[in-house]
């Protein structure tokens, strides 16, 4: 990592506090982050970012108690629409990838990678660069169409409700939304209330979970 007068402020969140000792270790002594704070859930990490905490770097877990890593990437999307997340995870599967990335996630990588590789995935976001394992034949985007399609049919969505739903998983806000579609704000908040009625969630983190269990069928 280049030397710069200023140390990145980098922030753990994990429930096993073991596994984010020893990150912070690898850190400091490999890249000099000696500024790394560690948050046991999503929550209290939002709330640092509510309360106007800075990150150049949050380093996160996907699976935790209280708030899960899917619904903290949309919640601090909208705090922090620049916010860079490195997803650290043993639970690999291709949907739980795609899906942290459809949600603004910068990179993915194993909590048992190697030593060099948490190190490269680190330094390679912290440059605002992606870190995503790359598999031959696997075309994420055509992946998580296919599934938003399966689920709109599903669930019955109108055409504009199906427009409204594509926007909102790209982390549009009603204003964007509203310009892209000729749409009113209102109009756009009154849609999206009715796609949460009928999947039957409350958040965007609801509407991946229906995706996640739709690409593990394929």
């Amino acid at each position: 990592m280049k030397k710069s007068n200023t140390v990145p402020q980098v922030i753990i969140v994990d429930d096993h506090e073991i596994f984010a000792d020893g990150l912070k270790h690898i850190l400091e002594s490999n890249l000099g982050l000696h500024s790394c704070l560690h948050f046991p859930n999503a929550t209290a990490a939002l709330e640092y970012l509510k309360n106007g905490g800075g990150a150049d770097l949050v380093i996160l877990d996907l699976y935790m108690p209280k708030m899960n890593g899917f619904e903290f990437l949309e919640q601090a999307r909208e705090k922090a629409p620049k916010l860079k997340v490195l997803v650290v995870s043993m639970q690999y599967a291709f949907s739980n990838i795609s899906l942290c990335q459809k949600l603004g996630a910068v990179g993915f990588v194993r909590k048992d990678s190697s030593l060099k590789d948490m190190i490269e995935a680190v330094e390679t976001t912290l440059a605002g660069l992606a870190y995503f394992p790359v598999k031959q034949g696997e075309q994420p985007e055509a992946l998580i169409e296919n599934a938003v399609e399966r689920i709109c049919k599903l669930y019955k969505l109108s055409r504009s409700e199906i427009k409204i739903l594509a926007h909102l998983l790209d982390q549009k806000n009603y204003r964007e939304i509203a310009e892209a579609l000729h749409l009113s704000p209102l109009t756009v908040r009154t849609h999206k209330k009715n796609i949460y009625r009928k999947f039957g969630v409350r958040n965007i983190a609801g509407i991946v979970g229906l995706l996640k269990e739709e690409l593990e069928k394929s």
